[in-house]
Order: C-alpha cells, then sequence, then structure tokens
C-alpha cells in the first residue's frame, strides 16, 4: 500500500512538473506595435542658462552679508508681492531661533515695535489658519515663529 500511494505521488508530481508535449508550431504572429525613437541627447553645452558646461563655470565671488545693526538699514522693496520681505540688517549675533526664544522678537512684537521704531510682525503671522482662521492673537504663531524659515537677510 506504501508502495501504491508513493508511486501515485510520484506520477501525480512528474506529471505537474513536465511541460507537456512539445510543439514544433509557432506561436501566433504578434501584433507589430510602433518602436519608439530612441531619446535624443542634449549636449552639455545647451542644458544651462550660462554659457559652457557646469564644469567650465568661474568660480563665483563669496556672498557678502550685510554688516548693519538692526535700526540702521534701510526696508528694500519686494521684488514681487508675494516675497516675504528682507531682514535689512545683520541677524549673525541673534544666535538660533527656537521654539522657547525668538531674538527678533524683542523689537518686532506688537508691543514694543512702535517703541523700537521696528517694523511690527503682521496679523497675518499672528493667526493660526488651522484651529482659528481670522482670530488675530497677540503672539507669533507656532507655523510662523521662526522667521528666518521665510525672511532672509539681505546681501550685496
Amino acid at each position: 500500500m506504501k508502495n501504491t500511494v508513493f508511486v501515485l505521488l510520484l506520477v501525480a508530481a512528474m506529471g505537474c512538473s513536465s511541460s507537456g508535449p512539445e510543439t514544433t508550431e509557432a506561436p501566433p504572429a504578434a501584433k507589430s506595435e510602433p518602436v519608439p525613437e530612441p531619446l535624443k541627447t542634449i549636449p552639455e553645452t545647451e542644458i544651462g542658462l550660462a554659457p559652457g558646461t557646469a564644469f567650465e563655470q568661474p568660480p563665483q565671488p563669496p556672498i557678502k552679508f550685510n554688516r548693519i545693526d538692526p535700526g540702521e538699514g534701510e526696508i528694500q522693496a519686494r521684488p514681487n508681492a508675494e516675497f516675504p520681505p528682507v531682514i535689512p540688517h545683520s541677524v549673525e549675533d541673534f544666535g538660533p531661533i527656537t521654539m522657547t526664544e525668538n531674538p527678533c522678537l524683542d523689537c518686532h512684537s506688537t508691543d514694543v515695535a512702535e517703541d523700537m521704531g521696528a517694523v511690527v510682525v503682521p496679523a497675518s503671522h499672528r493667526m493660526d489658519l488651522r484651529n482659528a482662521p481670522g482670530v488675530v492673537g497677540d503672539t507669533v504663531t507656532g507655523a510662523r515663529f521662526v522667521c528666518t524659515s521665510c525672511h532672509v537677510e539681505m546681501t550685496d
């Protein structure tokens, strides 16, 4: 009985693993699809806006940040109404802005800006657009607390 079961399993396994009788017929002809044209390569000299390749460009002069003290710089016009204003003074000594400390608000918060002669933080920065849109608070909301996320120091 054991041998019979073994032989049946062996035959079943061989039947499942075989690919069947070999045929000499060719598979049906596939529909001919258009062959895509090879992509055209673009020379390196035509990729960028500067003449030549990226490797042939002269080194750029280093950026010079301004050393103007707060209160002494002129407010610059925005290049576009959608751009945030640039910071017209040096922020080098301000230290990092953290969620608990923002040295920008020492002069630009609503309660001291007028006395300091500084621009007041706009109402849009004191509005929590997620939880209370349209309600203007007294302090800068969390999403707008790190000023240098959008505003950059003026350079040469």
